[in-house]
C-alpha cells in the first residue's frame, strides 16, 4: 500500500519541472486506479455477504454523509494557494500562520457540524428509516468523514512545500485504507455497524499515521491553533467559498443531467447516457493529469513574481490540453465500439454520431482545464464561479426545451453549450489578466 515518505524540500527544489509534473501525472492516475478500482470491486463482494436491498440499504446510508466532507468550505484549497505564494516569497512564519488558522476552521466546523449531525439523530424516531442501528452507523460515517478533513490538512503541507504528488499519494492511499476497512469489517460481522466501525477505526489510525508524516514534511508547518487568527480565516474564506461553488457547481452539472434523462427519457436511455458519458470523459481525466499538477507550480510562480517564466508555462500546457482533448477525443472514439461490447458485453450498442457528440463535449471540458486551473492557482476565480454555475443552469434549461423534439442528441447539445460558455468564460478571463500584467 503506497504511503508516502518524508520528503526533503532541498530535493524537490532542485527537481526539473517536467519531473515533477511526470510525478503529478503518476500520482494523479493512481488517485484514479483507486476510485475507479474500489467501484468495481466493491459491488461483487458486498453481494457476496449482503443481498441486493441491503446493499441498497447501505448506499443510501453512505451517501448522506458524504455532504459533511464539503465542510471545510474550499479552505483547504484557498489555504495551499496563499501558502505556497509565502513560502516562495521566504515568509515561512505567515504560511505557518495561515495554516494554523486553517486547521482552527476546520476544526470549528467539524465540531459544529459533528453536534447538528448528533443532534438531528437525537430528535429523529428510531423508525425513520428501516436499517439496523441506522443512527450509530450515520454517527459512526459522519466521524470518518470528519477525520478526512484533517488529512486533507496534511495534504496542504505537502502540496505547499512542493510535494504535489506525495500529498496525492497520501490522501488517496487514506481513502483506500478507509475503504479496505469497511471490507474486513463486513467480512468479520455482515452488519452496518460492523462496517461503519471497521471504516472508523481504519481511518482514524490512518488520520494519526498521516498528521505524523506532515509533521516530519517540514520544521516550520507544525500542527496547532497557538498562531490562528481571524484575518487569515476570513481573508482565506473568501476563495475557498468560490472553490465550494465550483465542486457544487460540477456536481449540479454531472448529476443534473443524469436526473433530467431519468425523468425525460426513461431509465434505459439513462444506462446508455451515463455509459457513453464516462467513456467520453476519459479524455477529460486524462486533461486533468496534466492540469491539476500544473496548479502548484504556476501558484509558486507567481508567489515569486515571475510573470515571464508563468504565462511561459500556461502557454506550453494550453497548447499541450488542446492537442490532449483533440487526439483523445479521435483515440477514444476509435477505441469506443471495443470498449462499450466488453463493458456492457454488447447490450449498449455503438451509435457513431452519438459517440461522437459526446466526445465534442469532453473535448471542450477538457480545453476549459488548464485555463480554468490558470485562475484557480492565483484565487482569481469569482467570475468563473459565478458564471460557470449560470452556464450549468442554462445548459440545464435548455436541455429540458429540447429534448421532446431531439431526444438525447438535444440533451447533449445543451451539455456541449454548457461547456462552451465555460470554455469562453476562462479562458477571456486569462487573456484579461495576461493583458492586465503586460499593461502593468
Amino acid at each position: 500500500m503506497l504511503v508516502p515518505q518524508p520528503l526533503r524540500p532541498s530535493a524537490l527544489a532542485r527537481s526539473p519541472l517536467a519531473r515533477r509534473m511526470a510525478s503529478g501525472a503518476g500520482a494523479y492516475g493512481y488517485a484514479q486506479a483507486v476510485s475507479i478500482g474500489t467501484q468495481l470491486v466493491s459491488l461483487p463482494l458486498f453481494l457476496h455477504y449482503w443481498d441486493m436491498a441491503t446493499y441498497g440499504y447501505w448506499l443510501a446510508l453512505t451517501a448522506l454523509p458524504f455532504y459533511l466532507s464539503m465542510a471545510d468550505a474550499g479552505i483547504s484549497h484557498a489555504a495551499c494557494n496563499r501558502m505556497i505564494g509565502l513560502i516562495t516569497q521566504g515568509q515561512k512564519a505567515r504560511a505557518a500562520e495561515v495554516f494554523h488558522s486553517a486547521v482552527a476552521f476546520v476544526a470549528a466546523v467539524s465540531l459544529l457540524a459533528l453536534l447538528a449531525v448528533g443532534s438531528t439523530l437525537v430528535l429523529l424516531p428510531a423508525g425513520t428509516l428501516q436499517a439496523p442501528g441506522w443512527k450509530a452507523v450515520l454517527m459512526l460515517l459522519s466521524l470518518s468523514v470528519v477525520l478526512s478533513l484533517f488529512c486533507s490538512l496534511a495534504e496542504v503541507i505537502y502540496k505547499a512545500t512542493g510535494g504535489y504528488a506525495a500529498g496525492t499519494y497520501l490522501v488517496t492511499t487514506g481513502r483506500l485504507v478507509d475503504w479496505t476497512g469497511g471490507l474486513v469489517g463486513l467480512a468479520l460481522t455482515q452488519s452496518f455497524i460492523g462496517v461503519a466501525a471497521a471504516m472508523l477505526l481504519a481511518r482514524l489510525g490512518y488520520t494519526l499515521l498521516s498528521l505524523w508524516l506532515s509533521q516530519r514534511r517540514t520544521d516550520f508547518l507544525r500542527w496547532g491553533l497557538r498562531h490562528a487568527n481571524a484575518a487569515d480565516i476570513r481573508q482565506t474564506a473568501a476563495p475557498g467559498m468560490l472553490f465550494l461553488s465550483l465542486s457544487l457547481t460540477n456536481a449540479l452539472s454531472l448529476q443534473g443531467f443524469t436526473l433530467l434523462v431519468a425523468a425525460t427519457l426513461g431509465p434505459a436511455a439513462t444506462a446508455v447516457f451515463n455509459t457513453y458519458r464516462t467513456i467520453a470523459r476519459v479524455v477529460v481525466q486524462v486533461t486533468n493529469a496534466l492540469s491539476n499538477p500544473l496548479w502548484p507550480e504556476l501558484t509558486a510562480l507567481k508567489g515569486q513574481r515571475d510573470d515571464a517564466a508563468f504565462w511561459r508555462l500556461y502557454r506550453r500546457a494550453k497548447r499541450l490540453g488542446l492537442l490532449i482533448a483533440v487526439a483523445g477525443a479521435a483515440l477514444v472514439y476509435a477505441a469506443s465500439p471495443h470498449l462499450l461490447a466488453v463493458w456492457t458485453h454488447g447490450q449498449i450498442p455503438f451509435a457513431a454520431s452519438g459517440m461522437a457528440l459526446f466526445l465534442l463535449y469532453a473535448a471542450v471540458c477538457s480545453a476549459t482545464q488548464v485555463p480554468r486551473v490558470v485562475l484557480m492557482s492565483i484565487n482569481r476565480h469569482a467570475g468563473l464561479a459565478a458564471q460557470s454555475l449560470a452556464a450549468a443552469v442554462v445548459s440545464l434549461v435548455v436541455a429540458w426545451l429540447v429534448w421532446r423534439g431531439a431526444g438525447m442528441a438535444g440533451v447533449v447539445g445543451a451539455m456541449v453549450l454548457g461547456e462552451a460558455l465555460v470554455w469562453l468564460t476562462a479562458t477571456r478571463a486569462v487573456h484579461r489578466l495576461h493583458a492586465t500584467k503586460g499593461a502593468a
